[in-house]
């Protein structure tokens, strides 16, 4: 047990040293700006068509936008519990990805990135210390670097197998020189 949960901190600690390196060296903090809106306007509260029957729930209202009212933040190292709205807002907005890729639905340009910079202003808004701060920041270079794996498409299931090897495939491209 101690080698398994000593083992597990020292892979939060490296996913959190790529993250952060990753979140530097591929700017993606500069890519977009928080926005102090809520992430969905009302007029966007539409839901697709066969949304439910693909993703298995119907979203909820929470604070006048869409959720995904049993998602959460997932993360390899505790996140603040204030983040957990936000979250839920973010696992909608990336269900809604995974439904628009899966029934050849259009999807917005940009629309990943607008996700992700929406949760990280909503976590910062949330936020009243520090430590609370720093939270946020390390959310946000873990989505840097997970957009970038998967090349800012829509997020699929991947088993661990699966995430080591498209994160040595991208780091071994970005050495050759592709993008």
């Amino acid at each position: 047990m101690f080698r398994s949960r000593r083992l597990q901190h020292c892979i939060a600690g490296l996913a959190l040293l790529a993250a952060t390196a990753a979140s530097f060296f591929f700017g993606y903090s500069s890519a977009v700006s928080p926005r102090s809106a809520p992430a969905v306007a009302p007029a966007e509260l539409a839901v697709p068509a066969g949304f439910a029957e693909h993703l298995g729930y119907w979203p909820a209202v929470e604070d006048g936008r869409l959720v995904n009212p049993a998602g959460s933040c997932s993360s390899p190292i505790p996140l603040p519990r204030r983040f957990e709205p936000a979250c839920r807002a973010h696992d909608y907005g990336y269900d809604l990805l995974r439904h628009a890729d899966a029934t050849g639905g259009p999807v917005q340009a940009g629309l990943r990135a607008r996700l992700d910079a929406d949760l990280i202003a909503d976590m910062h808004r949330s936020c009243s210390n520090p430590l609370c701060h720093l939270a946020a920041e390390v959310s946000r270079a873990g989505l840097a670097l997970n957009t970038w794996r998967q090349r800012g498409a829509a997020p699929r299931p991947e088993t661990g197998l699966d995430l080591a090897g498209s994160f040595a495939a991208r780091i071994a491209e970005t050495v050759a020189g592709r993008p």
